[in-house]
Order: C-alpha cells, then structure tokens, then sequence
C-alpha cells in the first residue's frame, strides 16, 4: 500500500469513528455507556462528585447504614408518627429504626411513643406545632401533636417517669427540612431548633441502659445531611467551653463565648476561675475570617434594624458593624422567617441566635461584658 493510501484510509476510519461518536452523544447513548464506567480517578476529575454541583439538589437525603443498636432487655420501645397527607402509620417502628420520611418533604404532625416493660413507670413526649406551640404531654401511646390541626410538628420532648427513669435513659434525634438530620438529644431536651421554622420530616428514638453510662449512640441507621454541622458532641465542646472561659475576666459579672468552628455560644455568670455556664446555644457565627478569633466588649443595643436586605432583632453590638442577633426576617420590621439556620457559617458577618436567645442576652447581658470568639478544632 503506497503511503498516499495509508494516509486516506487512516483519515476514513477517523471520519467514521467521529460520525459514530455524534450519532451516540445525540441520542444519548454514550452517556448511556460511559455511565458508572469511569475509573474513581476519572470520574473525579470529570466533576461527578463535585460538590458545586450537589448544592443544586434540594437537599442531602439521609442514607441507611448497616451500624446495629441493640435494644435493652425488659423494656421495647416503639413508636409511630401521623404523616402530613399520609395518615398514621399502620406499624410501629422499632427503637432505633427511622420513622418517617426524611427528605420527602412530609412533615410529621403527631407522634405516638410507647414502652411494653414490666418496669414501672411510661415514657412521656410534648410536641411543638407550628402556630400553636406546645401540646402538653402525652403518656405511652397517647398522640402528641395534633392530627386535626394539620400544621407540621417543629420541636419534640421525650422523657421517662418512675423506675423506667432510673433504669434507662432515653434519646431521640430529628431530621428537619431543608436542613437534614441534627444531633440527639435525651431526657427531655428540645430536638429541634427554636425560630427554625422548619419541620420535623423524621425521628430516631433509642432506650439506654444507664449502666452503659449514657452514652450517646453511634449513628445508627442513617446519616447526616453533609449540609449541616449538627453532628457534634455537644457534651465535649461545652466541656472546652467551660474550662477555656476559667481564664477570662470580664467588667461584669457575665461572660460570653462563642465557639467559631463548631457554632455555639455560651454564657456564663460569676468570675474568673469561677465561671459558671448558664445558658448554652447553637449559632451561626459569620462567614469572615476576621471575626473568628476576636476579643470584643458588648456595646450599644438595638431592639432591631435592617440590613443586607433582612431585618434582625434583639442585637447586641460588640464591634463596628459585628453584632450578636436574632435569625433574619424578610423586609423592614418583617415578622416571616427569610433565614433560619444555625449551626455554620451562614451570617455576613454577624453572629446568629434563635429569636428568642438573642433577646435573653439583650435583655440580660450588661454592656462592657466581655464577649470572646475562638477557632479551634478539637474534635
């Protein structure tokens, strides 16, 4: 074959195989074939798992694990939740399983809890409605919530009576929407975010022994939204946050500290070396980095203001234009929730509290208290 043939035909097949390759991307048919076909390397560097692109999702969906719990003996824990549009289920769910439907955008509004123990004793759950508020307490298999009224449960309170209580400790996490799954609670503690306006879509409920010492179970049976920061170990960083204020003075008799890498903040009253926690919450410091290692002085307060198009409330000023404040609200002295979130960086630059937080510290924390703001990973 002269070397002018070779040429022609080498160009021929290339025409070919550039045609054959038009025809399968217009109907879709090499997408078809290269999907799930990549290498790992390949496809992450072809943006399959590039989280710029998650964020177009509505949302993370939690996903089952195969971690087990299992539940103590002498005592089963079951429970069942009354679904917007849905109804109740027609089974109860077993400790430790999901209940509800995270991610769907179906919000619970009633909850049943029940224990069969020949301990004495029930376990009890109060639930928050949006719009009505707490519905008082509800006894082993009685409803919490309200199925008549169709508003979305927002917040939920488990606990134990009688010897039940001295046997066992009981913790329950939620899901919310929009912001995925958040970190348990137990005995009694609110599950759920004050002025989050966001539903509860599902809930976790595991019975512990209290000679396992209470501990916090695993991640069992599902994951966190990898939007949230909620799964911390609330216990450790209150820990650090107490002996870390110990060393601190303040013109006052409070001290607030606010924890820029796990988002939380906590108050205290007394003095130094003897500082005592009196309140401790969930925020959203700013997204600046200039303000996450900062000493500051509690200044001016304002009942409100507006700014970068929301309004807050209940703000404490501690430098130029840093605050503390409510969650933001749309339009000038707007009363609707434009962004709830807690628990990361989501502020310009101040720091976020639940509505009713922000007014406690404007209503009780002097000027001239001091105020530090600390990074520190150690967890």
């Amino acid at each position: 074959m002269t070397r002018f043939k070779r040429v022609f035909c080498f160009m021929l097949a290339a025409l070919l195989t550039f045609t054959a390759f038009t025809e399968l991307a217009q109907t879709g048919s090499y997408a078809a074939l290269t999907d799930g076909s990549l290498s790992e390397d390949v496809a992450f560097a072809s943006g399959h798992i590039d989280e710029a692109k998650d964020t177009k999702k509505k949302k993370a969906t939690p996903t089952p694990t195969t971690v087990p719990f299992e539940a103590p003996e002498g005592a089963e824990l079951t429970y069942r939740a009354y679904m917007h549009g849905k109804g109740w289920d027609e089974e109860y769910t077993a400790q430790g399983e999901v209940c509800g439907k995270p991610g769907k955008n179906i919000s619970i509004e009633a909850l049943e809890v029940g224990i069969k123990s020949d301990t004495e004793g029930k376990v009890c759950c109060n639930a928050y409605i949006d719009g009505i508020g707490w519905t008082g307490e509800a006894g082993s298999f009685e409803a919490a919530g309200d199925e008549k009224a169709k508003k979305p449960m927002q917040k939920v309170k488990i606990y134990l009576t009688g010897k039940l209580l001295v046997k066992y400790r009981i913790f329950y996490r939620v899901c919310l929407d929009t912001n995925g799954w958040l970190g348990w609670s137990c005995d009694g503690f609110v599950a759920g975010n004050e002025d989050y306006n966001r539903c509860i879509e599902a809930i976790q409920i595991v019975l512990v022994e209290r000679e396992q010492g209470g501990l916090t179970p695993p991640n069992i049976n599902g994951v966190v939204s990898k939007t949230s920061s909620y799964y911390k170990d609330a216990s450790k960083i209150r820990e650090y946050m107490i002996n870390k204020a110990q060393k601190y003075t303040s013109k006052t008799k409070y001290l607030v500290l606010v924890d820029s890498q796990y988002c939380f903040l906590g108050v205290f009253k007394g003095k130094k070396n003897n500082w005592e926690l009196i309140k401790f919450w969930i925020c959203a410091p700013g997204i600046f980095k200039t303000y996450w290692n900062r000493d500051h002085e509690i200044g001016v307060k304002s009942k409100g203001f507006y700014s970068y198009n929301s309004q807050v409330y209940w703000a404490v000023r501690l430098h130029k234009e840093l605050w503390i404040h409510s969650i933001t609200y749309k339009g000038h002295n707007g009363k609707k929730v434009l962004d709830g979130r807690l628990g990361g960086r989501y502020s310009h630059g101040c720091i976020r509290l639940a509505t009713e937080n922000a007014k406690w510290i404007y209503d009780n924390v002097p000027s001239f208290s001091r105020c530090i703001c600390y990074k520190k990973k150690y967890l």
